[in-house]
């Protein structure tokens, strides 16, 4: 058959075992895969996703240019929070908002299969953040796509509050060494092991829940990565349970120190699967909707140092557009790590700027740049939106 007749999820399939010289990869569906006896059981919680009392209307593609900001959890908790976020970021000349809708294995919106936000001490608010974000920027002809913390399961020193919350809840589907001991709570992130087929069902779950409840514009992955950050050793400790080593085993006849190369590129395409199959979930649910995701800055040190294979996604299609977290004061480094993705010569790059270190002269000397670009970029973050910066925003958007 020819290959633009295939399903777009096995191309995806295909393209990435060429990108990636691996063998084709097994993508069990994530609906069968949250049906076993492995996945999280049906939670009857009193808040579920708001219903729709008319089809939804179809997602709005990449604007052009996209002029988006991030908007984490942290920043609203009442409905006159999203209200105020969402009517400042128009005003400022922002077409698209990249709005938290899980951060930590907890969510901002009510959802069958995690808990509320700690941010809303784990209890519905009485309003719904996401379904209130897209009325209000659809009202004003802006895209909404839900950003998703993908592989974080929890953060903070202390254990959750609530049984419900997967640290408690699942502590076999953490990232876990060979002696039994899950990463340490801390001030950092403790993240779930893609390498796990229920871990890999769960997102695609939560994925499928949002694409089939709202009418978001797409979904934006973060956190799409091994964070290995503040962890001693945690690249050559994690994961090594017995399960996956037993996968591991069965895929490859290998153990991991017997190849160390071979061992990451296992653990690479273990979080590709993850992408496709929350691609396949999204495809299916919500078709038309975009998925992008935040990377590494630089695409090789993406890949050798996070296991993020960025660029082969770019490549295959998997994903429509990557968000390169080029968070520099450098202009130099700050071009030179776009080009690193621009070289894949598929798909958008769409510069991720980190308005918060910027003084007003870099910011405007970076946003030159991103306008010669044809003005693609994306704010870090909404808290950063502020003082002298803003005029540098402003002439860029032409306010």
């Amino acid at each position: 058959m020819p290959m633009h007749l295939l399903p777009r999820t096995v191309r995806f399939v295909i393209a990435l075992s060429a990108a990636l010289l691996i063998a084709p990869l097994g993508c069990q569906s994530a609906r069968s895969d949250s049906q076993s006896s492995n996945a999280p059981p049906s939670d009857p919680r009193s808040a579920s996703p708001t219903a729709r009392k008319r089809p939804p209307p179809p997602p709005r593609t990449l604007a052009t240019p996209t002029r988006a900001v991030w908007v984490a959890r942290f920043h609203f908790r009442t409905p006159q929070d999203v209200r105020r976020i969402v009517a400042r970021c128009a005003a400022e000349g922002f077409n698209t908002l990249l709005w938290q809708a899980r951060g930590d294995g907890t969510v901002t919106y009510p959802s069958r299969i995690e808990p509320w936000s700690a941010q809303f001490n784990h209890r519905d608010p009485g309003f719904d953040p996401l379904a209130l974000a897209i009325e209000e920027a659809h009202a004003r002809g802006m895209r909404v796509e839900a950003w998703f913390n993908v592989l974080p399961g929890w953060s903070g020193p202390q254990a959750p509050a609530v049984a419900d919350q997967l640290w408690n809840a699942r502590p076999e589907w953490f990232l876990t060494d060979s002696r039994g001991n899950r990463q340490s709570l801390g001030d950092f992130y403790v993240l779930l092991n893609p390498c796990l087929p229920e871990v890999r069902a769960h997102l695609a779950a939560l994925v499928r829940e949002i694409a089939s409840n709202y009418a978001i514009d797409g979904i934006h992955l973060d956190y799409v990565r091994y964070a290995w950050d503040g962890q001693r050793d945690a690249r050559r400790r994690f994961p090594r349970d017995a399960r996956t080593l037993a996968i591991y085993r069965a895929e490859t006849g290998l153990t991991p120190d017997a190849d160390a190369a071979a061992w990451d590129r296992w653990r690479a395409n273990q979080l590709t699967r993850a992408v496709i199959e929350m691609r396949q979930a999204l495809d299916r649910a919500r078709p038309g909707a975009t998925l992008t995701a935040a990377v590494r800055p630089d695409a090789a040190e993406a890949r050798r140092d996070h296991l993020q294979s960025a660029a082969a996604w770019l490549r295959s299609g998997v994903i429509d557009a990557v968000m390169p977290m080029a968070y520099t004061s450098r202009i130099g480094v700050f071009e030179r790590q776009l080009r690193s993705y621009d070289a894949v010569g598929r798909g958008r790059v769409i510069p991720g700027v980190g308005v918060y270190l910027l003084a007003p002269a870099a910011l405007r000397e970076q946003l030159r740049l991103c306008a010669q670009r044809g003005g693609d970029w994306a704010a870090f973050s909404y808290e950063s939106l502020s003082g002298d910066r803003l005029g540098a925003i402003r002439a860029a958007h032409g306010r």
